[in-house]
């Protein structure tokens, strides 16, 4: 003998089906403010600051990152690692001249600094690894990164130059 389900039931089953499918497919981009109440300027704790910061989260492909600072006083310079490590601003892939939010859309480590003289010195950088998130796609056997000249499609979409994103 076989039982059947009435109509009701399978439809319930079919919409908590949809429900968790939606649920795994899409993952809401999670902002966050650099430096979280400091901002984006010299810190007083020197380097180590933005690392306990940056160490503090896990940042994954479509996050957004704002730099929060006063247009003039600062900038938001993306960085090889070697220029990273030595404070060398002369070449960056991007310079931003005011606040800005990234939205990111690859994932690797992404190099961060203020191009004024004595700022990144004084600890004014931040090196930020971005994960890749569950909805993104494994990239393809062999297939090697951008070179560093390609700044023309950057990792990164500029969001809005506006305050008020919410802290994570």
């Amino acid at each position: 003998m076989v039982k059947t389900m009435n109509f009701g039931n399978v439809m319930v089953l079919a919409m908590a089906l949809a429900a968790v499918s939606m649920m795994l497919h899409t993952t809401e981009a999670a902002e966050y403010v650099v430096g979280d109440d400091l901002g984006w300027t010299v810190p007083p704790g020197g380097a180590a600051s933005y690392a306990s910061w940056a160490a503090k989260y896990r940042f994954v492909v479509d996050d957004i990152l704002y730099f929060n600072f006063t247009e003039g006083e600062h900038t938001v310079a993306l960085v090889t690692k070697e220029n990273y490590e030595i404070c060398n601003t002369t070449d960056p892939w991007s310079k931003l001249d005011g606040p800005i939010a990234l939205q990111f859309l690859a994932s690797d480590t992404f190099y961060f600094t203020c191009t004024f003289a004595g700022h990144c010195a004084g600890g004014q950088k931040v090196a930020v690894y971005i994960a890749p998130s569950a909805n993104t796609p494994s990239p393809s056997p062999g297939v090697a990164p951008l070179p560093p000249a390609a700044a023309a499609s950057l990792p990164f979409t500029f969001v809005s130059k506006k305050l008020g994103f919410r802290k994570v």
